[in-house]
Order: C-alpha cells, then sequence, then structure tokens
C-alpha cells in the first residue's frame, strides 16, 4: 500500500525520463494490487459490521485501519500522475499519443484520488462513530492497537494535501490537512503517553494482560473448569481437605469417599475423592 506513495516521491527525483516512467509504472501496479486486495478485506469488514455488533472496546481501534488504503492509494495515484506528462516519451501508447496519454493519466488521477478521499472520509467518520460511546462511558482501556488511531490516519492527512494538491493548491483543504496534521501529532504523543501509563500501572507487559495472557507459566481456565467453577457459585477451592468424614455403610460411587473442603469464601462444602 505505500509503494505508490514511494514512486510519486521518488519520480520527481530522477533525472532520466524513462528509469522515472519505470517507477510510476511500477508504483501504479503495485498500488493496484493492494487497493484491489483491500476491497476485499472491505467487503467482509462492511458485512461484519452490518450483521454482527462492534469490536469489543480493546480491538475497535483498529477500525481505523480501514482508512488506511484509501488514504495511501490518494496520494500514490495522484502524486504519480503529476509526473507522467513529464516523464511519457512522445510515442508513449500509440505514435504521437505521449502527451495525450500524459494527460489523460494527470487528470484520472486527481479524479480517482477525489473519488477515493470521500471513501476514506467516510470510513474515518464511522471509525470515531463507533468509539463514542466506548469512550463517553470511560471504558476504553489502553491496548497496543490504539496505535491504530495514528498510522492510518497519517494516510488519510497525507492524502488530504495530495487532494489540494490536484486541485491548484486549494487553501481551504491545505488548511484542513494542516489541522489534521496538528491533531495527529498531539494524539501520536497522546497514544505515547497512555502506554507508558499502562506498563507502570501494569496493563500491558504483564502475565495474564492482553497480549502476555499465556505469558509467564501461567494457564488459563479450559470452558469446563469455569462452568464447574460457575456452578459452585464463583468459588473455588484453596485449600486441601480439611478433614475426611467416613460414613458407615454408605460408600460413594466407585469407591469414592466424602470430603469436606474450604472455599475463599470460608465456608465448607461436600464433595467426593476418588
Amino acid at each position: 500500500m505505500i509503494i505508490g506513495p514511494h514512486a510519486g516521491s521518488l519520480a520527481p527525483k530522477v533525472t532520466s525520463a524513462p528509469t522515472a516512467l519505470a517507477i510510476i509504472l511500477g508504483g501504479y501496479t503495485i498500488q493496484g494490487i493492494g487497493f484491489l486486495v483491500s476491497l476485499m478485506i472491505y467487503a467482509a469488514f462492511i458485512y461484519r459490521l452490518m450483521t454482527q455488533k462492534l469490536p469489543k472496546e480493546s480491538l475497535r481501534p483498529g477500525m481505523f485501519v480501514s482508512v488506511g488504503p484509501s488514504g495511501f492509494t490518494i496520494a500514490g495515484v495522484i502524486t504519480m500522475g503529476q509526473e507522467l506528462p513529464r516523464v511519457v516519451p512522445r510515442d508513449f501508447m500509440g505514435t504521437g499519443n505521449g502527451e495525450l496519454a500524459g494527460r489523460v493519466g494527470l487528470i484520472m488521477g486527481n479524479f480517482m484520488g477525489l473519488w477515493l478521499w470521500g471513501l476514506a472520509l467516510w470510513f474515518f467518520l464511522v471509525s470515531v462513530g463507533a468509539h463514542w460511546s466506548c469512550a463517553r462511558r470511560g471504558r476504553l482501556d489502553f491496548a497496543m492497537t490504539w496505535y491504530s488511531f495514528v498510522f492510518p490516519n497519517t494516510a488519510l492527512t497525507t492524502a488530504t494535501f495530495a487532494i489540494a494538491r490536484a486541485l491548484d493548491g486549494n487553501t481551504p483543504i491545505r488548511y484542513l490537512g494542516c489541522a489534521m496534521t496538528v491533531a495527529l501529532v498531539a494524539m501520536w504523543g497522546f497514544v505515547v503517553g497512555m502506554n507508558v501509563r499502562a506498563v507502570v500501572i501494569r496493563q500491558i507487559l504483564w502475565p495474564q494482560k492482553q497480549e502476555d495472557r499465556n505469558e509467564g507459566g501461567w494457564k488459563g481456565e479450559s470452558a469446563d473448569e469455569q462452568r464447574r467453577r460457575g456452578g459452585d457459585g464463583g468459588e473455588s477451592t484453596v485449600g486441601w481437605i480439611a478433614r475426611t468424614v467416613s460414613r458407615r455403610g454408605q460408600g460413594g460411587p466407585g469407591g469414592a469417599r466424602e470430603v469436606r473442603v474450604k472455599t475463599e469464601s470460608g465456608q465448607r462444602r461436600r464433595q467426593w475423592r476418588y
């Protein structure tokens, strides 16, 4: 997804026109692969949003990833298209068609970028709206997915400046890009600060927390264990056998003995020991 923007930035710095043209054509090809594959993911993403609930709070920042493919494609097709008139040879795509092909490529790149800019803004607004409820209730604890607040929106900010350039330096859109840049830098600092705070208060990088749930020799309970514990009123056995009670003339199944065990709440209950 970032090959197109790189090609658009590299081509103006190459003095050889054939080499610059090869860079641009390669950038269009690889950018096309990335964006068209992302369309398949878009379909699955939208289908899930329509048929299921929103992702849980710790995973919800990942919704901003949907902004990235459109944003990077906008920056790529516009910057590469603006270089085409300079690098295409006279007989590119037919005798005497070089100048026309370059101009058509420039215009199509600008319009394609403008269409995708609207799509990127739509995904951005959907992602922001999905966070309103959990942020208002204070249920948005830090997770590593918070970095999705930064990287995909970098693509949208870059795309906004590319759109302003395509529209002959449109001043309001440039101001919008500057405001997005300031907000992006502030968000980057906020996410890094919350990352440090999460480490200090042991929300992350700690056994049984987020990505480290199974680290350090800890083992999660199986579904059967959870059901068994839930059937006991949420109490778990913390002590071994307090004493063994023998019953004359009564035997448990398979020669089992009835014993009493002590729970966390200090109560005692009976169960069979084999």
